[in-house]
């Protein structure tokens, strides 16, 4: 575990405030109006989680349209069961020194004391779900789905945005 990078995200986290003005037409830009339900349905921490995303794969040269919808809308499945800052200390905490059952946490069933294992394990499900819903492309929705998935090759154009995506949200 990274400790210095878990801080910076713990210090960004404790600050997010609503997206300036320019982070906000950038929104505009690359969703529908469902779409953008979505990502201001997040909390601040997570829009500018989104954004960071956002500005890290551009900032790389990546700009295909649904690489940059994703960026956006990837973690719309915490929407679904919101995460405080303290869940997000106890998912890094307790998945750095239980990871066999933390995994075993996020199969369980939706109570109080797994809820945050639980968001992490699902949200990209109930993410595709959502954006689905929201009329999102087919590509948005599958690289939605499969932001958290573990890869061992890159056997098509989806698969090559999904590393780009998971690249830029490591960084992020």
């Amino acid at each position: 575990m990274k400790i210095a990078y878990r801080l910076r995200q713990l210090v960004a986290n404790l600050r997010a405030r609503p997206l300036a003005e320019d982070a906000r037409r950038e929104v505009a830009d690359l969703l529908s109006e469902r779409e953008q339900a979505l990502f201001y349905g997040y909390t601040y921490a997570d829009q500018a989680h989104a954004i960071r995303v956002l500005h890290c794969l551009r900032d790389a040269g990546y700009n295909h349209p649904d690489l940059l919808t994703a960026a956006l809308l990837h973690d719309t499945g915490k929407i679904r069961c919101p995460l405080s800052v303290w869940d997000r200390t106890i998912i890094v905490v307790g998945s750095a020194l239980f990871p066999r059952r933390a995994i075993e946490w996020g199969n369980g069933s939706l109570d109080s004391r797994r809820r945050p294992f639980i968001a992490r394990a699902r949200h990209p499900q109930w993410g595709a779900e959502m954006a689905a819903a929201a009329g999102s492309r087919p590509a948005v929705i599958d690289l939605i789905r499969r932001h958290q998935d573990k890869h061992d090759s890159v056997d098509n154009e989806n698969d090559r945005l999904l590393v780009q995506l998971q690249w830029a949200d490591d960084q992020s």
